[in-house]
């Protein structure tokens, strides 16, 4: 057994000597160390307190102050909750865009205005707004001739006419259509009727659009169908023939389907309410004129047809459609 100069029994054996508690610490270890060096007394006397300098060296450096919590997380580097130190990843935080909030819902107190723009997202440029199609020729198809031109067939036809009328454009002969060019808010439309039977339309047309070197997109055909009620109109940027007879001719002149095209209903005949699908009662049908009511659903349907002509001219075929579509017209088939 070992007595430090404090008085206290220590047993040092295969272990360390523990730093004393209290305010003094380690210090009385040192004073009396001090005391014993100044008395002459053997610096390492075995069995006196001077031995035990090289443990209290180790035992007051283990026992030195403990770093402050911070100051051990930076060295064991563990980032603490509220660590400010830059990682990889937030290096380059400053040039990163910030994530845009989403627009706030238009509310009662502000209501949104139809046909408004939509509010521009803050630290983007607005995006470019495709460019609407616009029709650049509209083509009635119809029979040629004083004969043909009050029959049903020829309903296309009408709505060219009732153009020019409105225009003051007279159609004249060019090559195997009969057309005139018209201005609708500035911009040049060109219409057209084929001086070529219905069933023979094809060619005539295909060479127009040669000629005028006009897109496809841009080719606006106005014929009768007999699927839709009389005065009925709908209004399609692509499709099949329907069994149009001169649709079908386009199309196989043109190799393609995919251009506009509006559809005038004139119902087809019936018997005891079914309808009738004999081709030789057809043909007779759409080749003799409408009654007196079926030409007034007819008429005023063309007049919806040329007001949409004039809108897609000025807005583009998208909007017009829609407008068009939703009007509708017509009768309701029984």
């Amino acid at each position: 057994m070992l007595r430090d100069p404090a008085g206290d029994p220590r047993e040092t054996r295969g272990r360390l000597p523990r730093r004393p508690r209290g305010p003094s610490g380690g210090a009385s270890i040192w004073k009396a160390l001090v005391a014993r060096n100044a008395r002459g007394a053997p610096r390492y006397a075995p069995g006196s307190a001077a031995g035990a300098l090289p443990r209290a060296r180790f035992a007051l450096r283990s026992h030195a102050p403990r770093p402050p919590p911070r100051l051990a997380r930076l060295r064991s580097r563990v980032p603490a909750p509220d660590d400010r130190r830059m990682r990889f990843r937030d290096r380059f935080a400053d040039f990163r865009e910030e994530p845009t909030p989403p627009a706030p819902a238009a509310t009662s107190a502000t209501p949104a205005t139809p046909g408004a723009p939509a509010p521009r997202e803050r630290g983007r440029p607005p995006a470019p707004r495709p460019e609407p199609t616009r029709p650049e020729l509209v083509i009635g198809l119809g029979n040629p001739g004083a004969d043909y031109a009050a029959h049903r067939h020829n309903v296309g036809a009408w709505c060219v006419a009732l153009l020019a009328r409105r225009h003051h454009a007279q159609l004249a002969r060019q090559g195997r259509m009969d057309a005139a060019e018209i201005t609708i808010d500035g911009r040049r439309l060109g219409i057209a009727r084929p001086r070529a039977y219905m069933n023979e339309s094809g060619p005539a047309i295909a060479a127009e659009v040669r000629r005028r070197d006009v897109d496809l997109s841009r080719v606006l055909v106005i014929y009768d169908d007999l699927d839709l009620p009389a005065g009925r109109v709908r209004l399609r940027l692509q499709g099949g023939h329907g069994g149009n007879n001169g649709m079908r001719s386009i199309i196989a002149s043109l190799r393609t389907s995919e251009f506009p095209r509006v559809r005038i209903g004139i119902d087809r005949p019936y018997d005891s309410g079914q309808p009738v699908r004999d081709p030789d009662r057809i043909a007779d049908w759409v080749l003799s004129p409408p009654s007196p009511a079926d030409r007034r659903l007819l008429e005023a349907a063309v007049e919806r047809v040329a007001d949409a002509v004039e809108l897609a001219v000025r807005v583009g075929l998208e909007v017009a459609m829609e407008r068009l579509n939703a009007e509708g017209g017509g009768a309701t088939q029984a």
